[in-house]
């Protein structure tokens, strides 16, 4: 995460609203991934201010700033006159009932602030392009609730994971309690609501980056053959535990299931790198950032940076940050996933290609169907 500042010149957070130290209203633009300051008019109109103070362009904020969601972002210029919500908040097909529970509002607005941030890390890594916001309509998030949440319903199970496109979570893990009760079931001592954000949006990838029998005899070579039985794979892995050789051939346990779920882990530990390494970067911790050097060396800088942070818990007495050991094997399944965001990057189409955008605006709507099929 880059640091922001305001016009004023004193840092301002990635969800600010406003300026404390001068007041300016604040807005987030994708385009150019850095938050502007300026002054709200009419609940969406947003003037710019320069550092000079002076006012040049405007901007339309999101129509969620004013909801439980309190998004900062701003519409992209393909967006501003057919769509009232940012390239993060109109992803989002379906929220928890926010009348269904005293819990359902926080719960969105954890969720769409997770989201917010996956997505401000896609678009800087090019893996999103902000201005072309019609190329990403296929994927959607729905948040939903089961009776462990919420008694009411009749839905005994949501089952979080991706297909085609559409994105599950259990809206109840917002709640720190579920999380931890997640944690403990499913033997994933590092799983975070950012984490499990990272991980499923690898499956959505997996799909756009592997998209003929080309590209996926290349993944076969570092991953393994997807075409195995994924249910079976499941299934085995969960009976027989983890076993003792992961270490050396995957980043988590969880990971040895599937190739798929190896590509996804090793995603979302991806994603883990380059956000922190660049927040490190921005606080003069590191000379090296992702995608601005050369992978190996930007690997080699996060060992350094690693053994920083974990100096840092250990000397407060807490859990080291990041524990994890990463193996030869892992390395260049990184280096990989690495290769492939770069390529996609530069292959995403041009503004001449793209395809014809939807006038109608997408509403929010609650479910009690669970439409996800886990992956």
């Amino acid at each position: 995460m880059k640091r922001f500042y305001c016009s004023c010149s004193k840092e301002v957070g990635f969800h600010d609203h406003v300026c404390k130290n001068c007041g300016r209203d604040l807005v987030y633009d994708p385009v150019l991934g850095t938050i502007l300051s300026g002054e709200l008019i009419n609940t969406d109109c947003f003037i710019v201010h320069t550092p000079d103070g002076q006012k040049n362009r405007q901007l339309i904020a999101c129509d969620n700033r004013h909801t439980t969601v309190a998004c900062n972002w701003a519409l992209v210029p393909e967006d501003q006159e057919n769509d009232c919500e940012c390239i993060s908040c109109r992803s989002t097909r379906s929220i928890p009932d926010q009348e269904g529970t005293d819990k359902n509002p926080t719960r969105w607005y954890k969720l769409e602030r997770s989201k917010r941030q996956l997505m401000q890390t896609l678009i800087d890594l090019k893996a999103i392009d902000a201005t072309q916001p019609e190329l990403y309509e296929d994927l959607e998030f729905d948040f939903l609730e089961d009776k462990r949440s919420n008694p009411d319903l009749e839905l005994e199970h949501v089952l979080s994971g991706h297909y085609d496109g559409l994105i599950t979570i259990n809206a109840a893990e917002a709640d720190e309690g579920f999380l931890h009760t997640m944690k403990e079931q499913m033997q994933e001592r590092y799983r975070t609501l950012l984490g499990h954000f990272r991980h499923e949006i690898g499956h959505y990838f997996w799909l756009k980056f592997f998209h003929n029998e080309e590209m996926r005899k290349k993944f076969r070579k570092v991953f393994g053959d997807e075409r195995e039985d994924y249910s079976k794979a499941l299934k085995r892995y969960y009976k027989s535990g983890n076993q003792s050789h992961w270490r050396s051939r995957f980043i988590t346990p969880y990971a040895s299931s599937h190739p798929h779920e190896d590509w996804a882990e090793t995603w979302a530990h991806y994603m883990h790198i380059v956000d922190t390494l660049q927040t490190a970067h921005s606080y003069g911790l590191s000379d090296y950032e992702p995608h601005k050097n050369s992978f190996d060396q930007w690997f080699v800088e996060w060992g350094r940076v690693t053994q920083v942070m974990n100096a840092l818990n250990r000397s407060m007495g807490v859990a080291e940050p990041y524990p994890f050991k990463v193996s030869d094997i892992v390395e260049g399944k990184l280096r990989f996933i690495d290769e492939m965001i770069c390529l996609y990057a530069l292959n995403i189409k041009s503004p001449s290609q793209r395809k014809p955008k939807k006038v109608s605006v997408k509403s929010k709507k609650t479910t009690k169907e669970n439409r996800n099929k886990s992956k």
